[in-house]
């Protein structure tokens, strides 16, 4: 399947959005481009001391504060916490600092950007309107009321708010989107469709603009347009349907009794196996679903929170765009709380930002019965092995394979958990039921095999371990990491010195800048006692990989010798 791409609004909108990426800029780093010349110093208490102000952040990540003036030690606790992106505690800083201070633009901004970003538009709206009031906005503070507005049905006044905003990408695509939900909310179909029609006229837009006159359609009871605009839409665009489009147009369909359509437009899109978990849950919701199914697209809400997400995904792709994507993706999630492929949308804008512990309440929030589970505990186990959490991603795997007892993958990835907490038997035993699980040993399967190599190299059993990495190079039509793996144990071990250099040296030729095999290189010629030219390799692998102790042992001893 194709995924929309959104080329030429990017084209379109690049003059326009570069505007608003550099307020952006203003408003999101703030703090961050002072963060290069100044970090704070802590003493060996953990307290960060100045003649004004005492901070200690403690081992949990909470703050102490004493201050002489504990305005200006909110402040600057807050900005710590910027710099460390924990944006909560951030924000609940910048909040003192506003309560003593009520005219600080710069603080209040801060803290409503912060909130919004984070999904928490009902506390963004606060100091928004404060912003408003005081006639110092920006394009953040509209749009976060105009959202609240429209939660509120209030949708007068969210076309209000959002006329506030001047911007030309505004003018041309975000606005009439939301103004087409508002009247929309109004039963005014006539008004939504022409705030549609007002959309620029580009080819890159043309999907975007059927989509959202169907849906209106479609919300305000118009099936006969609804049925038109959505078959104009997969007639005239099928490269620009994606899961989304594909799961609501299926919808409409299963709901006004032509399951057979909807199956017939499934079913060009049904084999591609990247997406083949979340298009199974389209074909089970059209088998499952009827007439009396309530709509995907039910409230003006739902509709304006896929408009949003649209925009953030416009934002995304824009150079330095993520800081709005995620407020737009957050907001979409804020007016939609079901809309699952926003959660994961947000969910990889936080990762992206290296907010695991922020991405993986997303995950977490996704359900068994939403076609994104899968890969929701996918992401959110990947999460916890990065953060080190090996105990929560074990949990989390072990209740997926009561799901899906025999999936390879799964127990790979268990298996890796195991090695990581150095549980060797343990990990043995999954990476062979595993093996035992497959249907046959194709290429692909490789890693599998190399993994359980590892496993009994780690657990001090060489021979099993040097007939799993057989298998592997086998397997893998001679990968550089196992040739590079196996060749360096023999190396090690004075076993099949000319074969293992001979290995090492293949793996340099196919990976010529990875710092682990110039390594194996570099010990190589020590092993063959050609100590300039070990040093030679040894310190170039060391420049790539400077913290890697192995390699700075190796170079000692080059040096040494």
């Amino acid at each position: 399947m194709k995924k929309i791409m959104l080329k030429s609004i990017c084209a379109l909108a690049v003059v326009s959005m570069a505007v608003l990426v550099a307020c952006s800029q203003n408003i999101f780093n703030f703090y961050k481009s002072e963060s290069a010349k100044w970090q704070p110093n802590f003493d060996a208490d953990g307290y960060w001391n100045t003649e004004q102000f005492k901070v200690k952040i403690n081992d949990d990540n909470s703050y102490a504060i004493y201050a002489k003036n504990s305005v200006y030690g909110a402040y600057l606790a807050g900005r710590v916490a910027h710099l460390r992106q924990d944006f909560d505690q951030a924000a609940e800083y910048y909040k003192i600092v506003i309560e003593k201070d009520p005219d600080n633009v710069k603080v209040n901004r801060s803290i409503y950007v912060i909130l919004a970003s984070l999904g928490q538009i009902d506390q963004a709206a606060v100091y928004a309107q404060k912003e408003i009031d005081n006639q110092e906005s920006e394009s953040v503070a509209p749009l976060i009321l105009a959202v609240k507005n429209f939660v509120n049905e209030d949708y007068a006044v969210a076309r209000k708010n959002v006329d506030l905003i001047k911007e030309k990408v505004h003018k041309i695509l975000i606005n009439p989107l939301f103004d087409a939900w508002s009247f929309a909310g109004e039963n005014n179909e006539k008004a939504a469709i022409a705030s549609i029609d007002k959309i620029t006229n580009d080819a890159g837009l043309a999907s975007l603009k059927l989509f959202h006159k169907a849906m209106i359609y479609d919300y305000l009871n118009n099936k006969t347009k609804a049925d038109e605009t959505y078959e104009t839409l997969v007639k005239k665009h099928p490269q620009d349907i994606t899961f989304r489009y594909l799961e609501i147009i299926t919808d409409f369909y299963v709901r006004n009794g032509d399951k057979e359509k909807a199956h017939k437009i499934f079913s060009h899109y049904h084999d591609n196996s990247m997406l083949a978990l979340l298009l199974k849950s389209i074909d089970s919701k059209i088998n499952a679903n009827d007439i009396n199914s309530p709509a995907i697209i039910n409230t003006p809400q739902k509709g304006l929170a896929e408009a949003l997400f649209n925009i953030g995904t416009l934002f995304r792709m824009s150079s330095g765009g993520t800081e709005f994507a995620q407020i737009y993706t957050a907001a979409a999630t804020y007016l939609n709380p079901d809309y699952d492929i926003s959660k994961i949308a947000l969910a990889n804008i936080l990762e992206e930002l290296g907010l695991l512990n922020e991405a993986n309440r997303y995950y977490m929030q996704i359900n068994k019965e939403s076609g994104s589970y899968f890969i929701a505990k996918i992401k959110l186990i990947e999460n916890y092995n990065t953060l080190k959490d090996y105990v929560s991603a074990e949990k989390t795997l072990r209740k997926l394979l009561k799901e899906h007892p025999d999936n390879t993958q799964l127990l790979n990835d268990l298996g890796d958990i195991m090695v990581n907490q150095n549980k060797f038997n343990d990990a043995i035993k999954i990476y062979l039921h595993a093996i035992n699980s497959m249907k046959e040993n194709r290429t692909d399967n490789w890693p599998i095999f190399y993994s359980l190599a590892v496993a009994y190299d780690k657990n001090k059993q060489p021979e099993k371990a040097e007939e799993y990495l057989q298998k592997a190079l086998e397997l893998s039509q001679r990968n550089p990491n196992i040739l590079n793996y196996l060749g360096y144990s023999w190396l090690n071990n004075n076993k099949n010195t000319d074969e293992a250099v001979h290995m090492i040296v293949e793996a340099y030729n196919q990976y010529p800048y990875e710092g682990h095999i110039i390594d194996s290189l570099g010990w190589a010629y020590f092993r063959l006692g050609n100590y300039k030219k070990a040093i030679e390799y040894l310190e170039r692998a060391s420049d790539i990989n400077p913290g890697n102790a192995v390699i700075s042992d190796h170079l000692g001893d080059a040096y040494w010798f």
